[in-house]
């Protein structure tokens, strides 16, 4: 007798889902015996949860006998009496305990018969591995975060808790989970940011072991956290009431951001501002655009209603293009926070604008932009053959940072040398993207300077990133040039031109980096490349 022990693979033989096809099923070498066997969960690894339902189906033709066995006090056949044997054609498993178990199947025929395009004889045994789940259980710890960065004191969790936090403060929360989830959802009522949302790939690099939650608003709030599973379905949700406390502060309050919202300024602080406390003679606004300074008046100032901690600016006459430079100054006031504490003055603190639509993320676009689907450098983003100096460079895509998602590319340009790189699939076909005649982009992307090197400020040339694309190139596209004073070590938006295009084009993107004036080299990494369609002033 000849026994053969395989697993469920296609390369061995045929498994058909639970699900019929429309058209019906015909085994090799039909009207010959066959030894075909299907699972319910094929698709899906075989997956299923503790407790929950898997079927298997013996479709051979020519059997003799057959005889399905599951581990005895694990594995139990809830459509047979026989509990851990049977010997029906169909049958239906449950497990109680989570791991990999073995689901086998023997069967008896009467002479040769086919497995695949392979004759045996006699005999054949199967067995089938089985990933158990268990139930999805969450759980989560949260700490206070000193003013050091170190971790503190650990909160109570419980309804009506209430542990205490001091406004414009840090609670970091970590997650616990069983059963392996594959989404993250979490709800900070008074929190910033109150929800935050992690995927699979998220939870697998680490991203989503840890979320740090600033708490502005004075008040009591509660928490929510759910653990989801898609398949084998399975969730679980923790929620607290009355979770946290967030109490007066004597510490100052700070601007935490100046950002755009159409034509109002946005103030964001790291405490909710007394709406009565604010004064529109105490803003000044200022609009810089090619040499020329326009000073707007500040008509208005508000509190937003859905959020104490953001001031709105409303101007009059004016409105903001996206090559403006506008800064914001306070003269200190009457302005406070819920709290009663007194905003302190600051002075020409720059706007930035927040992001447009990227088209670069669009339907037309194949361009690995944020890096998520590029395989590695040589691969995805291969030096376009310049010649000395722009060969001079390395470019490795990885995990290490990543302004969103899991990946971006490390760049370090030599002295003096150069990066020139185009996106490409594994065949060396460029990406393109579609731009329309008659609008005008912001090209950009986010860097992380590592190691600015020695720069030359005053040097003819210093370090530096342009976008080119091909066909039709404009060489004379802007750049963004890396000075002394770069930020290090943390993420900057890097805009490096305004691009307009006198026709609709489909073009592919040429990114070349300089090392100039620079004695050591340099290092970054980049992300998110955009291209967002703006109006500039007139």
């Amino acid at each position: 007798m000849k026994n053969l022990l395989k697993y469920i693979a296609a390369a061995s033989f045929l498994l058909l889902g639970m699900t019929a096809c429309d058209k019906e099923y015909e085994a090799p070498n039909a009207g010959a015996k066959n030894s075909v066997v299907y699972s319910s969960e094929t698709t899906f690894a075989n997956q299923v949860q503790v407790y929950g339902e898997i079927s298997f189906g013996d479709v051979s033709s020519g059997v003799l006998a057959r005889e399905w066995t599951v581990p005895e006090g694990i594995g139990y056949i809830v459509s047979d009496d026989s509990v851990a044997a049977s010997d029906q054609s169909n049958i239906k498993v449950v497990f109680s305990e989570p791991g990999m178990h073995e689901v086998k199947l023997h069967q008896e025929f009467d002479g040769d018969f086919f497995v695949g395009e392979d004759v045996l004889n006699s005999s054949y045994d199967t067995t089938i591995m089985v990933t158990v789940l268990d139930s999805v259980s969450m759980g989560f710890t949260a700490h206070h975060i000193n003013d050091d960065g170190t971790v503190g004191a650990e909160l109570v969790l419980s309804d009506g808790a209430k542990n205490q936090v001091t406004a414009s403060k840090i609670v970091r929360f970590t997650y616990l989970a069983e059963g392996a989830p594959q989404e993250l959802y979490w709800t900070f009522g008074g929190g910033s940011p109150s929800v935050v949302e992690y995927d699979g790939n998220q939870m697998a690099d680490g991203t989503a072991d840890e979320t740090n939650v600033q708490y502005k608003k004075i008040g009591t709030f509660d928490i929510q956290f759910i653990g989801y599973r898609d398949r084998p379905y399975g969730s679980d949700t923790i929620a607290f009431t009355d979770f946290i406390e967030v109490i007066p502060s004597t510490d100052p309050v700070t601007l935490d951001a100046v950002q755009d919202r159409g034509n109002m300024v946005e103030l964001s602080f790291s405490r909710e501002i007394d709406p009565n406390s604010v004064n529109a003679t105490d803003f000044e606004v200022s609009i810089a655009n090619g040499g020329v300074v326009f000073s707007p008046t500040v008509s208005g100032v508000s509190v937003d209603p859905n959020d104490g901690t953001l001031v709105l600016l409303t101007l009059e006459g004016e409105r903001f293009y996206r090559d403006d430079v506008v800064t914001v100054s306070y003269t200190p006031g009457v302005m406070q926070t819920t709290d009663l504490v007194t905003a302190d003055a600051f002075a020409d603190v720059v706007m930035t604008f927040k992001p447009g639509t990227n088209v670069l993320a669009g339907e037309s676009s194949g361009v690995q932009y944020d890096f998520e689907e590029s395989a590695d450098g040589n691969t995805n983003w291969p030096y376009q053959w310049w010649g000395a100096p722009w060969d001079q460079y390395t470019l490795a895509v990885g995990s290490v940072r990543a302004h969103s998602g899991n990946k971006s590319a490390k760049v370090t340009m030599q002295p003096a040398g150069g990066m020139i790189i185009s996106n490409t699939d594994a065949d060396g076909n460029k990406f393109t993207f579609d731009v329309k005649s008659g609008k005008t982009y912001e090209i950009g992307v986010w860097i992380y300077v590592e190691s600015l090197g020695n720069i030359d400020d005053m040097a003819g040339e210093v370090p530096n990133l342009i976008f080119f694309y091909q066909p039709a190139t404009n060489w004379g596209a802007g750049r963004f040039n890396f000075l002394s004073t770069t930020a290090t070590g943390e993420w900057i938006y890097a805009r490096t031109t305004f691009e307009s295009f006198g026709a609709d084009a489909t073009i592919s993107p040429v990114i070349r980096g300089s090392n100039a004036g620079n004695a050591e080299s340099i290092t970054f990494y980049m992300d998110d490349w955009t291209v967002t369609e703006v109006e500039l002033r007139p």
